[in-house]
């Protein structure tokens, strides 16, 4: 007996609805046509298409299984079974549905270019790569594919290549917003500042654009652009930027922050942060098994402060394994590490998933994402949940706004005070001192001259090694205030990585009535000789509202006094707490005008200044600050309560604090 036909059935009405995005309506067409045609297969596909358009992925499935049923060569139907399972999170099963779609339409780009999405997402770049020009050659017209071809080119360090693609695209669709950041993305990471400049402002990408217009001390507009960026945070739930460039906005409050972290990290995580984790059982061996997870494991400020700390753990009381992804180094520091021993595990091949199964294999008890929102995170590996606990601790100086991406933040009393938790998405977890490391035994060169480093011989050097995009209208009228009310006294900046930047600081100095002599650029040198240079500035001038973190170890190991402020973020806290730490509290100014009058003060008084360098040169190896050997004591101590504290009482959001231990006595010189 044959099988009967299909009722033939006038779908206008609903395609013409959902061409219209109005997917209720066409969700209710369908249904009502479901009744009276319940084997159609092309109500159950429209009625399937719905459903996805409405965010029920579920439902979109089966009913467009359902209508594959009846009709298995439409390549549409598998198209869109693979967007619900992507939808879903399916990504096996949307794989083979997409290339199922392309062996009926050969030409079809919308599923050549989602392919390429999961392929990229495992790892395998040449055929995503390949796929997303499949879809540009097939139709040109189909501009997310230059989109995602851009993208990938920039994640694989081929910037320039991604420039020429996404400059085509743009003469394409020129009011592409997601294509404009994307060109201005990939010009800003091959350090093209004012092209990227001009990109973002066309696209209308705030963030990006305020995070150049810093970069370049070009703040003609700045405050415009802020404003406008912080408009639209408020008026759109929907937008996403990236919390690390907010730290630089005067405006930013730790509410604001907070919820910045918990957007972005739903927009780009959310459907792995509801999943089951991947953790497994940890080893049972009496110590904690504990990872650290960086792309920063060579000679980056990171390992700079971190090294001494990774020399030092006790392997009696922990297990430590190395989870790098960083780009491919050979230095001192990458040597420094290879001698520790410690297991290192090169994750920078790998996918996120795999990635995470890997550490997820290793059986750890805490898992420390040391870059949180910074450059070359990969924070959809922490999303996988691979540890039963995650920390972010070091690289990113805040929230990372969303409970699933870290459990714990390591803190300390002063950078993240007990009565801030509310700030915080994650427990605090307090170390007794700064929490911020730093290595004792740091390298340091012979001292400069003033004329070998470039300084006038006579002068008062206020310095300054912060990037400039840490600099800002107002901070910069205080310091020309200083320079005004200090005779003969001179500014010390590194010098910036663009010519604009220099040339627009300089322009800006002298638009406040101080001549560009007395603006001093250092050039970049290795570390060693960078900290003995340092000892030739008299006063260190802190940035606000992200204050200095390395930068600020650096000129108090020189000796030198900085001067700095205290906000409500944990960025405008940091240098506070490495002063506190080491004894100079009465360095830490409540507002500008204290700022100003503490800076005043000290510059006039010479004695002043010869007494506090005494102190500071006592401190270097007496204060907690830079007593390695003691903070990684407490660092393990408080893993041990983090450990405690999730297994017996992982609800109680009061901060969490171990036993302090004492200081080493003083190294001999």
């Amino acid at each position: 007996m044959s099988k009967k036909a299909p009722t033939v059935f006038d779908v206008q009405p609903i395609v013409s609805a959902l061409g219209c995005g109005n997917a209720v309506l066409g969700e209710l067409l369908a249904r009502k046509a479901l009744k009276k045609h319940p084997r159609n297969p092309e109500v159950l596909h429209l009625c399937g298409v719905a459903c996805l358009m409405k965010g029920k992925a579920e439902q979109a499935q089966q009913l467009i299984l359902s209508a594959l049923m009846l009709r298995r060569t439409d390549g549409a139907y598998w198209l869109n079974l693979a967007l619900a399972r992507q939808q879903l999170g399916n990504e096996n099963d949307a794989e083979t549905a997409f290339r199922q779609c392309l062996l009926l339409q050969p030409d079809n780009p919308q599923a050549a270019n989602n392919l390429g999405n999961i392929l990229k997402l495992q790892s395998r770049f040449a055929e995503a790569e390949a796929l997303y020009r499949q879809a540009i050659d097939k139709n040109p017209a189909y501009s997310l594919a230059y989109l995602s071809l851009g993208n990938l080119l920039c994640d694989l360090r081929r910037s320039e290549e991604a420039i020429q693609i996404l400059q085509q695209a743009v003469a394409r669709f020129p009011n592409s917003a997601p294509i404009g950041g994307a060109l201005g993305q990939a010009l800003e990471n091959r350090k093209r500042f004012v092209e990227a400049a001009r990109e973002y402002k066309r696209a209308h990408q705030w963030n990006g654009l305020q995070r150049m217009l810093r970069t370049l001390c070009d703040w003609s507009e700045l405050a415009t652009v802020d404003e406008a960026l912080l408009k639209r945070f408020n008026q759109d739930s929907q937008y996403h930027p990236s919390p690390w460039a907010l730290i630089l906005l005067p405006g930013l409050s730790p509410r604001l922050h907070l919820e910045a972290g918990r957007r972005y990290a739903e927009h780009f995580w959310g459907k792995y942060l509801t999943r089951p984790p991947l953790a497994q059982e940890p080893v049972q061996e009496g110590r904690l098994r504990i990872g650290y997870l960086s792309c920063d494991f060579y000679d980056h400020a990171t390992l700079h402060l971190l090294m001494g700390v990774l020399e030092r753990h006790d392997p009696a009381r922990v297990d430590v394994q190395l989870f790098d992804i960083s780009p491919v180094r050979d230095d001192v520091y990458t040597c420094r590490l290879a001698a520790t021993g410690l297991p290192r595990h090169d994750l920078s091949e790998l996918s996120d998933e795999g990635a995470a199964q890997l550490i997820a294999g290793q059986r750890l008890h805490i898992l420390v994402d040391l870059k949180g929102f910074t450059t070359g995170a990969r924070l959809g590996i922490s999303a996988r949940r691979p540890a039963p606990v995650i920390v972010s601790w070091l690289g990113y100086p805040g929230s990372l706004g969303h409970p699933g991406l870290a459990d714990y933040l390591l803190g300390d009393p002063v950078v993240t005070p007990p009565e801030h938790a509310g700030h915080y998405s994650e427990t605090l977890a307090l170390l007794p001192d700064c929490y911020q490391p730093n290595d004792r035994h740091r390298a340091q060169g012979k001292l400069d001259s003033r004329r070998d480093a470039g300084l006038p011989e006579t002068g008062l050097v206020f310095c300054s090694f912060n990037q400039l995009l840490k600099l800002n209208p107002r901070q910069l009228d205080l310091w020309c205030r200083l320079l005004r009310e200090v005779p003969g006294s001179l500014l010390w900046l590194l010098d910036p990585e663009d010519d604009s930047a220099r040339t627009n600081v300089i322009a800006e100095v002298q638009r406040r009535s101080i001549s560009a002599e007395r603006l001093i650029f250092a050039p970049r040198l290795r570390q060693d000789l960078h900290l003995a240079r340092l000892g030739l500035a008299d006063i260190a001038l802190d940035s606000f509202p992200c204050t200095s973190h390395t930068t600020a170890s650096d000129v108090l190991w020189a000796g030198v006094p900085l001067l700095t402020r205290s906000g409500e973020t944990f960025a405008s806290r940091v240098a506070a707490s490495l002063l506190h730490t080491h004894g100079f509290d009465d360095l830490v100014a409540v507002d500008d005008e204290d700022y100003v009058a503490k800076v005043r003060t000290l510059a006039s008084s010479p004695e002043r200044r010869a007494e506090l360098r005494q102190r500071l040169e006592r401190a270097r190896l007496s204060s907690p600050l830079f007593d390695t050997v003691a903070f990684t004591r407490n660092l393990e101590a408080l893993f041990d309560a983090i450990w405690r504290h999730h297994q017996h009482a992982p609800d109680n959001r009061e901060p969490v604090k171990a036993a302090v231990f004492p200081s080493e006595p003083p190294a001999k010189e």
